[in-house]
């Protein structure tokens, strides 16, 4: 009875050990998760132009949702690297005291599966490498097409893109196949090596000498010993995988922080300081690239600070790269660029942020209501205000998806004079607008009279007739600045600008002509005249009918009327059982039948082979020697071959049934997202579709086939114990039903926690994607602006209401099994109890098997509940996949 008590309190102690490390693991885990988050979007925000080209938003998107995944997966379980040779190396040493020199044969074994193992490790790692760049390429087509949406269905486009898209697939779910055939033989392996070394060392045993006799003693504490054994064995090839695949993902961030950064010191911003000059640039050449011939050459210019200088030049003359240049956002191979004060920049193709009006032209300035006033009213952007749902605080959605292409120049142009800066670099900003629009934005905000008139403005443009009015024009032919003057002396000279001049001069005439007309005509007719685009077409009509509202009288200010986009929302309650349906469906349902029927088989002729274990420790000794051992030992064998032939088949038939289920689900979402409607992508942003396909999909292609397999093992352990622990000591049957209410209530209290926390935690992690491919496509404009540290606050908020979710679900497991812990301690105390007591009655064997089933069932009752738990969390993924089923299509 001392030991019995002894046996429950050493298992209770253990427990609360054990938790505490778990708990220390799991949040090291999810810490190193955020610093590698962090660490790519820092880098993201300051790699070359150079360093861009080599690493897509895919590849750049991948590294912070899967590869940082990997490595927090690897360091809750980092300890076994050492622990797990440790317990393999203690539980040897006991049987080497138990079973003498033929625990040897056991260690053979161990030591011959060790080459086999490194093999697997080695081709897994060769397949990981392989599958995350199909993966990197499906995810960068997915982030073009996505972003090109409104093209790519102007041209009725979708099929071929899909077919695309389905190529890349399925190279990358002919990897998973061969990783799965050796991910089943590497099941079978582990998960057959306790008793392959329990089969060696009971046949060396009793073979070497006949008065070796197996007694219930030596088998059942041997048998403790190798199940022991079978956790550390079990476990390694877990940390081994997970190790090759972070040694994988180690390599890809590696190659991705050590890219070429921006020159900080390309622009100096103190030269000029009491100087009259605004920019200047001595000697500069420029490239895009060291490795490429120089854009820019030879570059010499002085502009005065206050002044207006327009840039001109033919298409691919280097305007564009010019501005570029002045932002440090070229490769600087000679000379000095200074620019005196801030700098605000306004680029050829507008960008615009998911959130509402007012939000994109203060962008994160103080709130000055006269000024803004005063900016709106500048850039013709009213009229615009009073047509929107909700004014200025309607949402205008990802990439301005619902406004035209001027609108968005509008509100770019608004958001730098808002900001207030000493130096303006204006690409192009007048040519998505109309000419009647474009003179009254040069001359409320550009020219000699507009709100920059102090301001030192440098004008990339096509529209000659703004030229007169400019105190300074450079002229750019093949990199080169040819001609600088006013616009008389340049006239003068009959030069490259003379030549620009003619050039341009019919075409202007004729378009400004055309669209001054088309606005009269419109004005004539009662209509608002056009703003933008197409001559004739009023505003109204440019808005997108996601944000239009029925009557224009009745606009409120309510922001949730000019709510555009979907937040990701989390389900709540149970997941579905049509969810499981759909996964099993896609699975095959033979196929799953197939897959359960083997797991019992396993389990089955395990639960057989111990049991006549414990009926050879049973048999009569006579003459010091079990007459019976030859066949006992065989019949033993052979028992484990069939169990070894059914765990390698269905670890196949699992793997197998999981990559069919993810090929239907993806090509069922892929599909279903196609023929989506506009407005459908007009409301969601692209961050929740990208997190479907990169998060999501792997969840299906990697973590749920293991966790189900997990999931079955755990349920048949439990399942087998309690019928082995009933048969032998029935007296069991008392404690059981009040410990089994107690842990089905544990159960359910802890699963319907974790899986909203899953959920939840699912739902916080797309707005982190959607804000970094955000930020990718507006980096330009965030460095010109200086808004580093502004965006890196709020990818860092973002990352932390991520882990507001993720961190209750690590307390949630701990909870959870100190609980679960405390049940199989009770059980185990009972049934050594009642053994006790019963010990007149019962034989040795069966007693010795029900005590070491017993001391299995603790890890089994935690491992069933986290696995059930963990399918349920992880088939989410199938839930958020299948999402896009019930949309409307077109």
């Amino acid at each position: 009875f001392f030991y019995t008590a002894l046996l429950f309190i050493c298992n209770c102690v253990q427990s609360v050990i054990l938790q505490r490390y778990f708990h220390v693991c799991f949040t090291s885990g999810m810490r190193l998760r955020t610093a590698i988050i962090g660490a790519v979007y820092r880098k993201a925000l300051v790699i070359s132009n150079t360093a861009r080209r080599t690493s897509t938003v895919g590849e750049i998107v991948n590294l912070m949702s899967v590869d940082a995944q990997r490595f927090m997966d690897l360091i809750t379980y980092i300890n076994m690297i050492w622990s797990a040779p440790l317990q393999v190396v203690l539980a040897l040493y006991f049987l080497w005291q138990t079973l003498g020199p033929s625990v040897l044969a056991g260690v053979a074994v161990m030591i011959l599966m060790v080459p086999v193992n490194a093999v697997i490790a080695m081709k897994t790692k060769t397949y990981q490498v392989a599958q995350m760049k199909s993966k990197d390429s499906r995810i960068k087509l997915m982030n073009e097409m996505l972003n090109g949406i409104k093209v790519l269905k102007l041209y009725a486009w979708e099929l071929a893109f899909e077919k695309k898209v389905s190529e890349i697939r399925k190279s990358e779910l002919r990897v998973l196949k061969k990783a799965a055939y050796l991910g089943a033989v590497s099941t079978f392996t582990w998960v057959c090596a306790p008793f392959l070394v329990a089969l060696s060392t009971f046949t060396v045993y009793v073979l070497i000498d006949e008065q070796n006799v197996l007694d219930a003693q030596k088998a059942f504490v041997s048998l403790a010993l190798f199940n022991i054994l079978r956790f550390p064995l079990n476990m390694l090839p877990m940390v081994i995988s997970s190790m090759v695949q972070a040694s994988v993902s180690l390599k890809r961030l590696r190659v991705f922080l050590s890219h070429e950064e921006l020159q900080e010191d390309s622009v100096e911003h103190k030269t000029l300081t009491g100087s009259s000059l605004g920019v200047s640039i001595v000697d500069g050449v420029f490239s895009w690239s060291r490795t490429e011939p120089p854009t820019l050459k030879r570059l010499n210019v002085c502009i005065p600070e206050g002044s207006l200088v327009a840039v001109v030049g033919h298409v691919g003359s280097g305007k564009s790269s010019l501005l570029s240049a002045l932002l440090g956002e070229m490769d600087k191979l000679e000379g000095t660029v200074a620019v005196k004060g801030s700098v605000a920049y306004i680029p050829q193709q507008a960008w615009i942020q998911n959130s509402t009006l007012k939000e994109n032209i203060i962008f994160g300035q103080e709130g000055r209501e006269e000024w803004y006033q005063r900016v709106v009213e500048a850039c013709a952007l009213q009229p615009d205000l009073e047509i929107l749902p909700a004014g200025e605080d309607t949402e205008i959605g990802e990439k301005g998806v619902n406004l035209s292409g001027g609108q968005k120049q509008r509100v770019s142009l608004a958001r730098a004079v808002y900001c207030d800066r000493s130096v303006y670099l204006l690409d192009d900003p007048l040519s998505a607008v109309d000419a009647h629009v474009g003179k009254h934005i040069f001359d409320q905000v550009i020219g000699p009279q507009g709100l920059l008139k102090d301001k030192t403005r440098l004008l990339v443009t096509h529209g000659l007739s703004y030229l007169p009015q400019t105190d300074l024009i450079l002229v750019l032919v093949d990199g080169q600045i040819t001609e600088v003057g006013s616009y008389q002396q340049l006239m003068a000279r009959e030069g490259a600008f003379a030549e620009f001049q003619r050039t341009y001069a019919a075409v202007d005439q004729t378009d400004n002509e055309s669209e001054l007309k088309g606005g009269a005509k419109a004005a004539e007719n009662g209509g608002v005249p056009a703003l933008d685009g197409a001559a004739g077409v009023s505003t109204e009509s440019k808005v997108s009918p996601a944000i239009k509202d029925k009557d224009m009288s009745k606009k409120t200010k309510n922001p949730e009327v000019g709510k555009l986009t979907e937040a990701d929302k989390a389900s709540t309650g149970r997941v579905n059982l049509k969810v499981f349906w759909a996964y099993l469906k896609a699975i095959g349902v033979l196929l799953s039948c197939i897959s359960l029927l083997l797991f019992l088989a396993h389990h089955l002729v395990s639960l057989f082979s111990n049991y006549w274990l414990s009926l050879w420790t049973d048999d009569p000794v006579v003459n010091g020697t079990q007459p019976n051992r030859l066949m006992r030992l065989s019949v033993y064998g052979s028992l484990g071959l069939i169990q070894g032939v059914a765990v390698f088949g269905y670890s196949l038939s699992a793997s197998i049934g999981g990559i069919l289920a993810s090929r239907v689900l993806h090509q069922s979402m892929l599909e279903d997202v196609l023929r989506s409607p506009i407005s459908f992508f007009e409301r969601t942003p692209s961050g929740n579709l990208v997190n479907r396909f990169a998060k999501e999909m792997d969840t299906i292609d990697s973590v749920i086939p293991n966790i189900l397999k997990m999931f079955m093992g755990s349920m048949f352990n439990v399942l087998g114990s309690c019928v082995v622990i009933l048969i032998a000591t029935p007296l069991v049957a008392i404690i059981i039903p009040f410990l089994g209410v107690l842990y089905f209530f544990v159960q359910r209290f802890y699963v319907a926690s974790s899986r909203q926390l899953k959920r939840l935690e699912s739902v916080s992690r797309s707005p982190i994607y959607t804000h970094f491919n955000e930020t990718l496509l507006g980096v330009s404009v965030i460095r010109a602006f200086g808004e580093q540290e502004r965006f890196i606050h709020e990818s860092d908020q973002r990352v932390d209401h991520n882990q507001k979710a993720y961190y209750p679900s690590i307390v949630a497991n701990r909870w959870l099994a100190i609980r679960l812990e405390f049940v199989g301690n009770c059980i185990v105390s009972f049934a050594a109890l009642f053994a006790v007591i019963a010990r007149d009655s019962l034989s040795a064997g069966i007693m010795g098997l029900s005590i070491s089933y017993a001391l299995q069932l603790t890890a089994s009752l935690t491992w069933l509940v986290r696995m059930s738990s963990d399918v349920e969390t992880n088939i989410v993924a199938v839930e958020r996949v299948k999402q896009y089923s019930d949309t409307e299509k077109e």
